[in-house]
């Protein structure tokens, strides 16, 4: 494999022929830092540009959701999109207005959600509730027992 490579480098300069007994001042190459210090910044140029890329675009779709949601396009801010985005649609608008935003966030989640899931993550709460002081007791019991064989065995 023995293709030519094209070289988009231009031309060096001719070198001058140095007079005898006067000294040629060609300057120093760089050095390995300086080489190293320039493929950094063109890094972090590239991480930079990048980023206010990604940046800019997420900053678009807030602000086309936020027209829609100003437009009462979407029918109730966020309706349509999932429960997430409006949790998190209304939670930006509580933050905005300087209520709490968690609580509306949970509320905007909730008034997403079909009926079917209303009624499962309610179910869910009254068996998380049933069941914490269980698991508490049994967690206490095996903390007990854990420290009795260790006295004993100690």
């Amino acid at each position: 494999m023995t293709a030519a490579v094209a070289d988009d480098r231009p031309a060096a300069p001719p070198l001058a022929e140095a007079a005898p007994g006067s000294a040629a001042t060609s300057p120093a190459p760089p050095s390995a830092g300086d080489r190293l210090r320039a493929v950094a910044v063109a890094m972090v140029d590239r991480l930079a540009a990048a980023a206010t890329a990604k940046v800019e675009e997420v900053s678009d779709r807030l602000g086309d959701m936020a027209a829609d949601a100003a437009k009462g396009a979407l029918g109730g801010a966020g309706a349509g999109k999932g429960v997430f985005a409006n949790a998190a649609l209304q939670g930006g608008l509580a933050k905005l207005q300087g209520k709490n935003p968690v609580w509306a966030a949970i509320k905007g989640g909730v008034s997403a959600m079909g009926p079917g899931t209303k009624v499962l993550v309610g179910l869910l709460l009254i068996l998380l509730a049933v069941l914490s002081p269980v698991a508490l007791i049994v967690l206490a019991l095996v903390l007990l027992v854990a420290a009795i064989a260790g006295a004993f065995s100690g």
